[in-house]
């Protein structure tokens, strides 16, 4: 999900606006995934000042790609990165289809607002 955080997430947590930010991709041959797609660089001292707390799991996805997902959350709010890998590992092995409601539950843990959900489920 793609929503109007994007680009944003570290300055929204570091002001307590946002409690989860979540990054993905397909892991390359080299195991390095750009800097622009998962911001690790950006959160880093934040991460080792203990401000933010990281979370990384990798999934192989049902077309057998390998996928990774770096969570980053506000310290007694890793639930949410619990969460958010849970449900991306439920649709990985298709344990569960992704519908609204999957939508709905992963801009809650991202802290969209219900508008900005409404928004990206009308389109």
């Amino acid at each position: 999900m793609i929503g109007p955080h994007e680009g944003q997430e570290l300055e929204l947590m570091l002001v307590g606006k946002k409690r989860l930010a979540a990054f993905g991709d397909i892991v390359p041959q080299n195991r390095i995934i750009d800097e622009q797609i998962i911001p690790d660089e950006a959160f880093r001292r934040y991460v080792e000042s203990g401000k933010i707390i990281r979370f990384q799991s990798e999934i192989k996805n049902y077309a057998g790609d390998l996928m990774r997902y770096v969570c980053f959350t506000l310290p007694d709010e890793e639930w949410r990165a619990h969460a958010y890998i849970f449900i991306r590992k439920q649709l990985h092995s298709k344990a569960v289809d992704y519908t609204d409601s999957i939508d709905q539950l992963i801009g809650y843990l991202l802290d969209y607002s219900q508008n900005d959900i409404n928004d990206f489920l009308s389109q």
